[in-house]
């Protein structure tokens, strides 16, 4: 008797239970390639070479400069006070041309992820809207952790296809 109580007690658990599970559907974007491809992409790439062209410029000039004030030291033309402030100006024009080089490194840095996040917020809502759209219950961008994604689902050309029609 025991037994069939707890027979049926598993019986109606398992009739509670609903018939079908829901289905999800996941999509894939492929970030760098809306930063790539896309217009909006092309010319954040554009401003940030820009950018390097202009913080390049800067960091050959101060080379420059210490190359300048070795020059001069390495002549031999100068008197031991000139030699000694030359050589002391040589040590702050190299520091500067360290801290410079440094600045620029992160400023460039810096200005490369702000760039990727404003083309990617304006990918965003399009992402969004396919989603609900296409049914999609996720969508992933990361392609580093995805060993293999079915072209059905890889909605990337759709999102630089309408981030293009936005410009």
């Amino acid at each position: 008797m025991k037994m069939l109580k707890v027979s049926l007690f598993i019986l109606c658990l398992f009739l509670a239970l609903p018939v079908s599970a829901q289905v999800s559907k996941v999509g894939f974007v492929n970030p760098q390639r809306i930063i790539n491809e896309s217009r909006i992409g092309r010319i954040a790439q554009e401003d940030l070479a820009r950018l390097g062209r202009e913080k390049d410029r800067r960091v050959r000039e101060s080379l420059e400069r210490v190359e300048a004030i070795k020059a001069e030291i390495g002549q031999g033309t100068l008197t031991v006070s000139e030699e000694q402030t030359r050589e002391r100006a040589l040590r702050l024009a190299a520091r500067e041309y360290e801290i410079l080089v440094e600045e620029s490194n992160a400023d460039i840095q810096t200005e490369e992820r702000q760039l990727i996040q404003f083309v990617m917020r304006r990918a965003d809502s399009i992402l969004r809207r396919i989603a609900e759209e296409a049914g999609f219950t996720m969508i992933l961008t990361d392609p580093e952790i995805i060993g293999y994604v079915a072209n059905s689902m890889d909605i990337t050309d759709r999102v630089i296809k309408e981030l293009d029609a936005m410009i």
